[in-house]
């Protein structure tokens, strides 16, 4: 997923599969499967995503 006012430049600038780039990044190097990339303080952050977790069971509260 690509959000807008993203900036992706380099003939050889991969993103792997399934990453997110957040809007307003500027991206002039490759990125990692499963990646989220955004910007933190003025900084540019590329880390992996989270893992899903399958969605719990109405029973795992009430014991």
């Amino acid at each position: 997923t690509i959000y807008p006012g993203s900036t992706i430049l380099g003939g050889e600038t991969v993103i792997g599969a399934r990453s997110t780039i957040g809007g307003n990044v500027f991206l002039v190097q490759s990125v990692p499967p499963d990646s989220l990339v955004y910007y933190e303080e003025k900084q540019l952050r590329i880390v992996p995503k989270r893992k899903k977790r399958p969605a719990s069971t109405r029973d795992e509260f009430t014991e």
